[in-house]
């Protein structure tokens, strides 16, 4: 008996005298004891790390672009840090170009905006009013021309320009000014007299040039400008080329300028463009009719101002336009623009700029290139205005 007094002894030692021993028999020695701990919980997984955001592709995209007139049918487009220039004939006299006039002219352009700059120089064709003066822009700006062909020979083998720095157009040619702007050379043709029909053949080889490009928020941009240009059936009829070659003539055809342009469009997976640059100062309504309704055009610039003189004063930048561009002296192109409910929007002076973004097209101020030049800031001058020298002569009867 003594040995189970011990043994019971035993496990209420055990249990270290929580419970006074000797109670019933079913009794939890355990009973009273605090819970154990629960088991520690798993660490959560850890979160996946976050995707790092995509690259907006359209991060260096330019905003919008600002356009230049500074003459008959010159002008410069700054899109992003990339500048065209097309035509650049500063001074429309004499046989050779006038080096001094040029360098006056390229520092304006560049140093007169910041972040201005040449990088690409157009011509349209050869003619005394666009292209005297490319020789000097080549050499002064050492960047490509794409230029008609007969251009290139000249600047090539007179000037002594490298070959690799002339690309001779003949149209269909690409030029991707970078990721978000191409620009399209579309042959074109060049204007004929009230009494004439180009079919294809009469005139230098002319080019019109349609920049296309994708700005910040995501928009195109497009608009076409013609240093030149017939219409009616001359922007129907395929153009015909007739070269020498090994003492053999050669007739090369290309397609007409309207299918030509259409191409070009196509190449972009656009039917139409919003902006038209046309030219020239003459049969406007005539090209008018033809290409406003074929390809939905929004708002029409017209240029090719001021190669005349006029009250004796030749063409002169620091002279300021000598005389005005009047939507009265082209009755027929004003009708007919005002019935498609189509835009005029032109210069009244030279260095007159615009900013094409989002929002369309907007006059802009440009001080500094006008003052380079003695300009106003706004409105013509300083020189005295006279009258249109071809008013009344810039329609024909049956355009």
């Amino acid at each position: 008996m003594k040995k189970k007094l011990w043994a019971l002894s035993s496990v209420c030692a055990a249990v270290v005298m929580l419970q006074a021993c000797g109670g019933s028999g079913g009794s939890n020695p355990f009973a009273g004891l605090p819970a154990p701990a629960p088991a520690p919980a798993p660490a959560p997984a850890p979160a996946p790390e976050p995707e790092p955001p995509k690259p907006d592709p359209l991060a260096k995209a330019p905003a919008d672009v600002k356009m230049t007139w500074f003459g008959i049918t010159n002008w410069h487009y700054q899109i992003g840090d990339k500048g065209v220039m097309l035509d650049g004939e500063v001074v429309n006299g004499g046989r050779s170009a006038n080096a001094a006039a040029v360098t006056k002219a390229l520092d304006t352009l560049i140093s007169g905006v910041e972040g201005n700059s040449v990088d690409v120089v157009l011509l349209g064709h050869v003619h005394p009013d666009h292209s005297i003066q490319l020789p000097e822009w080549a050499k002064q700006t050492g960047k490509k021309v794409y230029a008609p062909p007969a251009a290139c020979t000249t600047l090539v083998g007179t000037h002594g320009i490298p070959a690799d720095q002339c690309v001779g157009l003949k149209g269909g040619e690409v030029i991707a000014l970078d990721e978000f702007t191409n620009i399209h050379a579309v042959r074109w043709v060049h204007s004929v007299s009230c009494d004439e029909f180009s079919n294809g053949t009469g005139g230098p080889e002319t080019f019109g040039f349609l920049f296309v490009t994708r700005i910040k928020s995501g928009q195109t941009l497009s608009w076409f400008v013609s240093d030149s240009g017939a219409g009616g059936p001359d922007l129907t009829t395929p153009r015909k080329v007739t070269t020498t070659v090994d003492g053999q003539q050669v007739t090369t055809t290309y397609g007409s300028p309207i299918e030509n342009l259409k191409a070009a469009l196509k190449a972009q997976g656009l039917s139409g463009f919003e902006v038209w640059q046309g030219g020239p100062e003459s049969r406007m309504v005539y090209q008018a009719r033809t290409v406003i309704p074929e390809f939905d055009v929004k708002l029409f610039m017209p240029h090719h101002l001021n190669s005349r003189s006029a009250g004796g004063q030749p063409f002169d930048l620091t002279y300021g336009m000598h005389y005005a561009y009047s939507e009265d002296d082209q009755p027929k192109l004003k009708q007919f623009l005002a019935a498609v409910e189509v835009p005029q929007m032109y210069p009244t002076n030279y260095w007159d700029a615009w900013r094409y973004g989002a929002d369309g097209v907007k006059a802009i101020p440009n001080p500094k290139m006008k003052a380079a030049y003695g300009l106003p800031e706004s409105g013509p001058g300083p020189g005295k205005l006279f009258p249109n020298p071809r008013a009344g002569d810039l329609e024909c009867v049956y355009d």
